[in-house]
């Protein structure tokens, strides 16, 4: 069985004891029937969401890597069967195993692991944590310690919507209030839409993981995610100039080469240090480039991101073919070196005032034109030579032949300090 997360209605095992494993549990076939009452009204009651420990809908990999000593415990929202969601106490039992424990619900509204039933939840755990009594026998697993949440799950309550700013991917964004104490700040939301397919809540959780990782002043900063409720969402800081691209087409004509420069300058230092991070962006590109309040240039959106050193991906749809390397449209793999290549597409952009890559072709036709005839793109007027030499070698066929982001951030900076003198 999978323990990924989900989301829809909350529901119970009904007179049988699930135990979850780490591994896929390929025969489990236990009958589960829903609770009449709908999610945050009959599982998720405010002793619940008040729990220390209760984590709401976070995937089973983030839970594990926070159970680190045998008997640390907690309990989470989880997809056991596509569109069925439950909750989960997850428990390590050794240095190397931990076990996923479904909560049970019977007849009379009483809930429990294996044997011993209790009116609530908490009243539950804290009968197996204050008795030291396993939570199944076959596991022998006993709770000993739970383990608060991070500061980086944030609660819905404290995020105000004010204003929808765009769609994305999975959902819309909004511009939000985020009250930590008696602090306030503007913030971003990307939220999730409820209907989306489990694939989309992976890849939406992936993205928060993966943005966690990352603190860059070139890079959108997560400030947390919030999974207790619908919608989930992911609360980051807030770019208030909007897009590179929208920026770039606005002012046609009137951005000059020096701020051209300092944008491919910026946007270099922030992939240089996705590049240290080992993190392979995958969708470079002007639109992804966000501006804050003094209009410096941070990555963003990690919808697409990885951590791997190759990612092989057997689809191509829905994929920003413009912004692809030969490998990728002829093999389908992404690497470090691909996004190279895509950065170079990305100063292009700038130095074109936002236009679309391969003006007058299509996807078909660009794929072919790299692909078959080794074509590339060339500079537009204007764009000092310098930097033409730069792009150039983000551009080479020979994916060992470009040069690193780090390098490339390096070369570009040293430039640019020239040119302002």
């Amino acid at each position: 069985m999978s323990v990924e997360p989900g989301i829809s209605t909350d529901i119970f095992a009904k007179g049988s004891r699930r135990e979850l494993e780490m591994k896929r549990e390929s025969k489990t076939s236990s009958s589960m029937l829903s609770s009449s009452k709908k999610v945050d009204d009959a599982s998720i009651t405010d002793d619940v969401r008040g729990a220390e420990y209760y984590h709401g809908l976070i995937p089973r990999l983030d839970a594990e890597q926070v159970l680190r000593r045998e008997g640390d415990f907690l309990l989470r929202k989880t997809e056991a069967t596509q569109g069925v969601v439950v909750l989960a106490l997850s428990v390590r039992i050794s240095a190397d195993t931990v076990k996923h424990f479904m909560v049970n619900l019977d007849p009379s509204g009483t809930f429990y692991f294996e044997a011993h039933h209790e009116k609530s939840i908490p009243d539950l755990i804290n009968w197996h944590l204050n008795t030291k009594t396993p939570l199944s026998s076959a596991s022998g697993a006993k709770i000993r310690r739970p383990i608060e949440r991070t500061q980086w799950l944030l609660n819905h309550d404290s995020i105000l919507i004010v204003r929808k700013l765009g769609e994305g991917a999975f959902g819309e964004v909004f511009l939000a209030e985020y009250e930590s104490g008696k602090a306030k700040q503007e913030v971003a939301v990307k939220t999730m839409r409820q209907e989306a397919t489990r694939d989309a809540r992976l890849k939406f959780m992936k993205e928060a993981r993966l943005m966690r990782k990352y603190t860059h002043k070139h890079v959108v900063k997560i400030l947390g995610v919030a999974v207790h409720e619908h919608p989930l969402m992911i609360v980051m800081e807030v770019c208030p100039n909007g897009s590179l691209l929208h920026h770039l087409r606005k002012n046609k004509g009137k951005v000059s080469s020096l701020e051209k420069l300092r944008f491919s300058v910026e946007a270099a230092d922030g992939l240089a240090y996705l590049d240290r991070k080992a993190c392979i962006h995958r969708d470079i590109a002007a639109r992804n480039c966000l501006l804050s309040a003094k209009n410096e240039v941070k990555i963003s959106d990690f919808g697409m991101s990885d951590d791997r050193v190759i990612v092989h991906d057997d689809t191509l749809d829905k994929v920003p073919v413009k912004w692809l390397a030969p490998e990728t449209l002829q093999e389908k793999i992404y690497s470090l070196k691909t996004d190279v290549w895509a950065f170079g597409v990305l100063v292009w952009e700038i130095y074109a005032d936002g236009a679309d890559p391969y003006p007058g072709l299509t996807n078909v036709q660009t794929r072919a034109k790299i692909v078959v005839q080794d074509y590339r793109m060339k500079m537009p007027e204007g764009t000092p030579k310098f930097v033409s030499e730069v792009v150039a070698n983000c551009w080479e066929r020979d994916a060992s032949k470009r040069n690193d982001m780090n390098k490339i951030s390096k070369t570009l900076l040293e430039y640019y300090n020239k040119e302002k003198k």
